[in-house]
């Protein structure tokens, strides 16, 4: 028997199961002890595959302990990429690439195994300093001054109109406009480019880990109750005007996955940071380019200060612009050199409207479903892998349920690939969870989605390209922030579900 056609082809990327969303560009963090290993395993063969299992085999880090789980399905469409997750504890996993091993076996075929790398990183809040420092094998990235956008108090409270206006769990998101970024290279390096991070992100990256785990650890903490602590940051950020402001799921309740929302959000906002430093080459490279060192000096440390004004609130898949003032410096052997730029940058991951398809009325106990299509700005849509996308059902009297949206001709899905990505909710199921809050499930369902880029860069490719492909950004949201007061909720359902 030849090997089962099914393989892990792309590099797998980190979720944080509290909040359900994607770490900035599939970077695991060992800060957040919890975090989910999720891949895609494509049928590469232009048949179906039929009593197909999927397991994660070993992670070439014994601080990483994944938690043991065999995936089944009973057919798997040609050319389907099916979504799988295992969770691990990444308390003591150290910083740097690392292995992980899936083995797939189908009818008819040997087990294949497909190894593939993840990046793991280290972030740590010294509360002396309000500092946080982030490690991986090429050196560290020390953030320090934090500035934003704090969470106004239309965010997780009753505006002053009285008209209620909520984001649970009362945990709005930290807008960044600044901050000073030292790189300190391992080892100091001769020449005008050092190693990048992986080898593959930019500098800022880091960054933007060490902001969205900032705004995590709250939501983590809000989520699990105190003594549960399952991380090892904390940290505050300076304030800058405006506040931030959002209205939420009007009558939110207390299910566990309104933490997305806050997640969501948070992630959205640091987004701010990658559009800043911009996607082609950020402040780091750009100041290494205008300052070649000496022969014979090597570069000791590398200095960036920025900040950036946002005439409009940054929202998912718009292009919105970012005034913004950097200054490099490089620190050598043998003297200083110094590099600034005053210029405007534009949020280039924007993408078009979303299409949805639900039915009207569901019978009670019948399962609720969403078909959704993301469009890019120019027209086309994603497919298959290109995305991680999910969606929230809010039951009548508030409660949320959260779940996947894939691509792979499963379930709801009529055909793997075809830009259609469907998920459903099992009424049976939820309306255990309803009775434990004393909520019911007949009336109006809404429907909110939501959807990440993932980085699709294939293994090999040179740093510096690698680098401009960035994943985890947020391209479809059903939330908006904004900076003004006025502008009534902007928060909207893509879809209304009633069920009789």
């Amino acid at each position: 028997m030849s090997d089962t056609p099914m393989q892990v082809l792309t590099r797998p990327f980190a979720i944080e199961p509290v909040t359900n969303i994607m770490l900035p560009d599939g970077i695991f963090d060992n800060a957040i002890y919890g975090l989910r290993i999720a891949a895609h395993v494509t049928n590469m063969s232009s048949s179906a595959m039929t009593n197909v299992t999927v397991y994660l085999e070993s992670v070439g880090d014994p601080g990483i302990v994944p938690v043991a789980r065999t995936f089944f399905f009973a057919s798997i469409p040609a050319g389907a990429a099916m979504l799988v997750m295992w969770d691990a504890d990444f308390q003591h996993a150290a910083p740097g690439k690392r292995l992980v091993s899936f083995v797939a076996k189908a009818d008819g075929y040997t087990p294949r195994r497909s190894i593939q790398q993840i990046f793991v990183s280290q972030t740590r809040f010294d509360s002396t300093t309000n500092t946080y420092t982030c490690t991986v094998e090429e050196g560290t990235l020390e953030l320090s001054k934090p500035q934003g956008h704090l969470p106004g108090k239309r965010w997780g409270g009753t505006g002053t109109d009285g008209k209620e206006c909520r984001c649970p769990p009362g945990l709005g998101p930290i807008v960044p406009t600044g901050m000073t970024l030292v790189w300190t290279p391992n080892p100091a390096y001769a020449g005008t480019h050092g190693e990048l991070p992986f080898s593959d992100p930019w500098w800022k990256i880091l960054a933007i880990i060490i902001a969205i785990i900032a705004a995590l650890v709250a939501i983590i903490a809000a989520a699990l109750g105190s003594g549960k602590a399952s991380f090892s940051v904390g940290g505050s950020f300076e304030e800058t005007e405006p506040d931030v402001h959002c209205c939420s799921l009007e009558g939110a309740g207390s299910g566990q996955p309104e933490f997305t929302v806050a997640g969501v959000a948070s992630a959205i906002a640091s987004g701010a940071i990658a559009v800043a430093c911009s996607d082609i080459a950020d402040p780091f490279w750009r100041g290494q380019e205008a300052t070649p060192p000496a022969a014979g000096e090597l570069t000791l440390a590398e200095r960036v200060v920025a900040q950036w004004v946002l005439p409009e609130a940054p929202n998912a898949g718009l292009p919105y612009t970012a005034d913004i003032s950097w200054e490099y410096q490089r620190f050598t052997t043998g003297a200083t050199y110094q590099h600034a730029v005053t210029e405007t940058q534009v949020n280039i991951h924007v993408a078009g409207p979303v299409e949805t398809d639900t039915p009207a009325v569901v019978q009670a106990y019948e399962p609720l479903w969403i078909r959704a299509s993301f469009k890019r700005d120019n027209g086309t849509v994603f497919r298959g892998t290109e995305l991680y996308a999910f969606v929230l059902f809010q039951a009548p009297q508030g409660l949320y349920f959260v779940e996947s949206l894939t691509d792979d001709g499963l379930g709801f899905d009529a055909g793997a690939n075809d830009g259609v990505y469907a998920g459903s909710l099992d009424l049976k199921r939820a309306y255990r969870t309803l009775l434990q809050y004393d909520q019911k499930v007949y009336g109006t369902w809404r429907v909110f989605v939501f959807a990440q880029d993932v980085n699709l860069t294939k293994p090999g490719t040179p740093p510096e390209i690698a680098a401009q492909h960035i994943g985890g950004m947020f391209v479809a949201s059903a939330i908006e922030i904004t900076f003004d007061d006025t502008l009534p909720c902007p928060l909207k359902a893509q879809a209304n579900i009633i069920v009789v």
